[in-house]
């Protein structure tokens, strides 16, 4: 029960080596903006209702913050990645993960250090096993790169994330162009799939097009049946406000 809760706070929500390129892609600066969620997950008879906040911010030497925090009445987590943006691919400088209450107090972090090459895990006091590349992502920021990928015109994704000791490797690719309807009416969305998941299991992420591909909606589907999903409720971005499911 613990590791759905997790996934379905951080696989946002849960979120790179080969991917389909556009010729001499244009440099994206992606836009700062705050988002409210609701995520829904459901194992057996009892349904899990959790409130989650988005935050994206420059900050006064030009780098980015990213935040995520989630709220119930049984647990808290709070999620933050610092990074910089080089041709239009994320480096992380640092990130944090802390859960409490029914989750348990946990606490990590990750010091990514590009001139060593180096991943420094805080909790372990040591160096990961991993040499640091480029395109290497946390557990957090990863999530932003697709949305500059998906910028940039790509259609299929391969993100190799640093988690704790050791790398995990997510693939998507675009599925489907439509629309969906929220409370603001009808918006454009760009859907994407999670290609390497497990025998029954599955993922599908939209994003709004006009919105700098803003995260609005995630259905994920565990191949137990437990299943989580996630919808926008309201956002700012880019001066324009957005009203959600």
């Amino acid at each position: 029960m613990k590791s759905y809760l997790i996934l379905c706070f951080s696989i946002i929500l849960c979120q790179q080596g080969f991917a389909q390129t556009v010729e001499k892609p244009q440099s994206i600066t992606p836009s700062p903006y705050y988002a409210e969620y609701e995520a829904t997950w459901k194992s057996g008879w009892f349904p899990i209702t959790i409130e989650a906040e988005r935050e994206l911010t420059q900050k006064e030497d030009g780098t980015w913050q990213l935040t995520f925090e989630a709220y119930s009445s049984i647990a808290d987590l709070h999620e933050a990645s610092q990074y910089e943006i080089h041709n239009n691919i994320i480096k992380p400088l640092t990130y944090r993960y802390k859960t409490s209450g029914f989750l348990s107090k946990k606490k990590r972090g990750q010091i990514f250090d590009w001139e060593e090459e180096k991943v420094f895990i805080s909790e372990k006091d040591q160096w990961a096993d991993y040499r640091l590349e480029l395109g290497f992502q946390d557990n957090l920021s990863y999530q932003d790169q697709i949305r500059l990928d998906l910028m940039t015109g790509k259609t299929e994704f391969e993100y190799q994330v640093a988690y704790k000791n050791r790398l995990k490797t997510l693939i998507f690719k675009v599925d489907n162009y439509g629309e969906i309807k929220t409370r603001d009416g009808h918006i454009k969305t760009v859907e994407i799939i999670q290609l390497n998941k497990k025998r029954k299991a599955s993922t599908r992420i939209w994003f709004a097009v006009d919105y700098d591909y803003l995260l609005i909606k995630l259905k994920n589907k565990e191949s137990n049946g437990d299943s989580n999903t996630i919808k926008l409720k309201k956002a700012h971005i880019n001066g324009q406000p957005l009203i959600g499911f």
